[in-house]
Parts: structure tokens; sequence; C-alpha cells
């Protein structure tokens, strides 16, 4: 078994001044409850940076510290151990950064990298973290075949070890593990892929248990599921050319909705809400988050500006709201959100 090794690095957290909004209101309008936790956690596939957005209040404020490398995409953040988990596409590893929340309450306090190193993907995309075990999609390139895998892999004390190898036969991008059951964005479609029982699957090929198509969507980046509120958040890239072609899909009561659907099936339009239009400023949004606790939604949005983090109020019905909150973020390539 692979397994990636020990490193330690030390970074300094940088706190920057409270932002605002694009939108025509102020962050005050934006109903946050009063968390002793709530932060947005951003990766950026530019910058080789990570940002840290305090939502705890409506006073919203943010951190930054280096990366591993300039191009990073999946992010997670583990409560228990206080560290970030990063897929970092620079040289295809996995790295953890500790002291996370110890360094915002002490400026002076170093963020040290604990673990780093090569995986076995070449294309890692987005992660998804249930325990100790890390999976990792891979998107298909000349390098790997144009094969698209999924890795799982063990953290412990002294690295990553490589536990399984699962190869589909569709593009991977986002995906979203909830207990057992894996959601998979199927790039280049509007298709999502369900695997259940995903981690007592054997290596090699495996095939979804479901795949339906979200009616009405045109290119699938991000996903996530919240089982508190059995909803379901994907977002479309549209033409991943255009800076403005973006939207977002809510899917309540997902599980009737998704058990309605025969595998191969269609979820109609008249089972989603959706938001698309100018005002939203959705152009490539690449990843999403949801707060059970405040119903916003948070979006990784690559191509307008360059790269922002967008957060809307919760929708039920179709439309073009400005977004509540915007702030530029250079690349932003992943989200994770954690409210205590």
């Amino acid at each position: 078994m692979k397994t990636l090794t020990n490193t330690i690095l030390k970074t300094t957290l940088i706190v920057l001044p409270a932002f605002g909004f694009f939108a025509c209101d102020n962050d005050e309008d934006m109903d946050m409850p009063e968390n002793d936790v709530a932060s947005l956690f951003v990766s950026s596939n530019t910058s080789g940076m990570i940002t840290v957005m305090d939502f705890s209040s409506s006073d919203v404020s943010s951190s930054t510290f280096a990366s591993a490398g300039a191009d990073a995409d999946g992010i997670y953040y583990d409560d228990k151990n206080d560290e970030i988990i990063q897929l970092v596409r620079s040289d295809n590893s996995l790295n953890v950064y500790a002291d996370i929340m110890a360094a915002k309450m002490d400026n002076g306090l170093s963020i040290s990298l604990g673990l780093s190193g090569s995986g076995t993907f070449v294309s890692g995309r987005e992660i998804a973290v249930m325990n100790d075990m890390v999976v990792v999609a891979e998107s298909p390139v000349e390098a790997n075949g144009n094969q698209s895998s999924l890795y799982v892999y063990q953290k412990t004390n002294n690295g990553f070890t490589l536990q399984n190898t699962y190869e589909v036969d569709f593009a991977l991008w986002g995906i979203h593990l909830e207990g057992n059951t894996l959601y998979a964005v199927v790039d280049k479609t509007a298709d999502l892929a369900v695997f259940n029982n995903f981690m007592a699957n054997t290596d090699g090929m495996i095939s979804p248990d479901k795949r339906v198509t979200i009616e009405g969507l045109g290119r699938t980046h991000g996903l996530t599921y919240s089982m508190e509120d059995d909803l379901m958040v994907l977002t479309d890239i549209g033409d991943a050319s255009s800076d403005s072609d973006g939207g977002l899909v809510i899917i309540t009561d997902f599980t009737s909705t998704l058990n309605g659907t025969t595998d191969g099936g269609t979820i109609a339009m008249a089972a989603q809400a959706r938001i698309e239009g100018n005002n939203t400023m959705l152009g490539n949004p690449v990843d999403v988050a949801y707060s059970e606790d405040s119903k916003m939604i948070f979006v990784a949005e690559r191509a307008n500006g360059g790269g922002r983090v967008l957060v809307y109020d919760y929708f039920s019905t179709n439309g073009n709201p400005s977004p509540a909150f915007s702030q530029d973020v250079a690349g932003a390539s992943a989200v994770y959100y954690y409210e205590d």
C-alpha cells in the first residue's frame, strides 16, 4: 500500500478586515445565526492561498494562509483534530494543516502543514471525508489514460495509506459522502450518480446503483447534500467558456424524489427550484456548501471576476436574485462549511 509521508511547514495566518456586499444591501441584512463557529474554507487554483471566512455573526471577516501549492481543489475541515485536509493539484498531493481555529484566535500562532505527500492520482478534483477515510475524485486526462477513478485513503499519524482504487466509466468532478452513500457528479452532463454501500466495494471497475438526469441542468460540477434538511444542491456551470450563464438547483425532499426516479430516469424541473441570470453573478459555480442553521448557500464561483465566494439565501422558487454576500477570492475552486 502506498503511504503519503509526513513533512512539516509553518505558515502565518493573515487576518484581513471585514468585507462587504456586492449586492445592494450590506451584511446586516444577512440573517446569520450567532454560532460559536461558522467558518467557510475556500481553496484556490491560482493564488496558493487558503481563505477562511468567519460567518459567526453578520460582521464577516476573512483570514488567509499559504497552501502547499498554487493549484488546489477539494477542501475539508476536521473539527475533532482542528485540521484542514486539502487536495493540491500542483503536485498531486493530499495535505493536512493543523491548529486552524487556535491560530485564528491567536494571530501570532503559525499553522503547521503536518502531513503532505504525493498520491496515486494525477488529476484530483474533489475530496469527501468520513472519519479517517478520504475519498479523492480524479477527472480523466491523458496522463491517466482518460480514466476517471475514486481513490480511498486512510489518514494515519504518519500519512495517508491507499486502501482502494475504483474506476468508473464516466468523467468525475464533485463528490459528496453521506454515511456509506457516495453521490458523484457525472461531468460534462446533467447527471448525478449514486453509489450505495460505497466503502464495501472491491478494487476495480464499479457502477453506480442509480444514475439520474437533472432536467434543465446544462453541466454540473459541485454538489452537497443535507441529511437534516433532506436537500440536495447542485451547481450548473453551463458553457464553461461563459462567465454569466451559471445556475444553482435545489431539490427538496430529495430522498423520496430520488427513490421515485428510476435508474436512467429524469428528475423533472417541477421537483426543483433554480436560480440563474445576470443578478446572480453565477458563471462557473464549481463547488457549493450549505448551512443547516442559517439555510444559506455558499458557492465557489470560478469564472466571474476571476473567482468569488457568493452566498445566497435559501430559495424555494425559480428566480434571478442578487447574492446576499459576495467577496473576491482569486481562483476560488472549492468550499467547505463548518458550523457549531
